[in-house]
């Protein structure tokens, strides 16, 4: 079967690639949606005015997290891989990253890691008129997903599946084309996330439910899908 004409991925990719979701936020502990860059990337706002970062919980799932990708990735310790990490600008994925990149330099990587890089196209799904809104409505757009027009129409202003694959994808097309043989970490959203995994395993975008679940701080080697 032939993949989808949104899915950028070459058929052969030059990199090692890890989807790692961010941690438990502080959006998820209000029960919100927080998919809008402007309320999700400042250092202000959310229920202790310091942005819609990392939950203290999350905070500590990440670090546990990043100790068994570290393990994974190097159960020796020891290694001569680059290993570079992209996150969306969301303050809880910048968090996210920031600890995995401390993590591994603590224990693998030796210092290595450089800070990572913020990159808007792995921002997270947004879903218009549900934004700000109880997450129980993520429910509404998986069910829109699945539906015969697969999230394409819909009337609350979400982004379908097909479009956050499209640019998740020409992201990945341009990491391609600048690196060769190295590990690369994605941070980004559970939608986002899984949107990705139905890219590297070649098949439609609104399948994503369908695929085994990313939970907060948790992270897939592609090579094991």
């Amino acid at each position: 079967m032939s993949q989808p004409v949104y899915n950028h991925l070459p058929k052969t990719l030059k990199n090692h690639y890890i989807i790692q979701r961010h941690g438990y936020s502080l959006a998820n502990d209000t029960k919100l949606i927080c998919s809008d860059p402007a309320i999700a990337i400042p250092p202000t706002g959310g229920p202790l005015n310091t942005g819609y970062g990392l939950h203290e919980k999350g905070k500590a799932q990440v670090k546990e997290s990043a100790t068994a990708l570290s393990n994974h990735l190097f159960p020796t310790h020891e290694t001569d891989k680059e290993v570079i990490i992209y996150c969306s600008p969301f303050k809880r994925t910048v968090e996210t990253a920031q600890i995995i990149q401390g993590v591994l330099n603590e224990t693998a990587l030796h210092g290595k890691v450089a800070e990572p890089i913020r990159e808007m196209e792995l921002r997270e799904r947004f879903y218009g008129d549900y934004d700000m809104t109880s997450d129980d409505n993520y429910n509404l757009c998986w069910d829109d997903d699945k539906s015969s027009t697969h999230g394409e129409e819909s009337k609350h202003s979400v982004e379908s599946p097909s479009h956050v694959c499209d640019r998740a994808t020409r992201f990945i097309q341009n990491l391609e084309n600048e690196y060769q043989d190295k590990i690369i970490i994605l941070v980004a959203h559970g939608d986002i996330c899984q949107i990705m995994l139905t890219a590297f395993m070649r098949i439609e975008a609104w399948r994503h439910r369908e695929i085994k679940h990313v939970d907060t701080a948790n992270y897939r080697d592609t090579l094991e899908l």
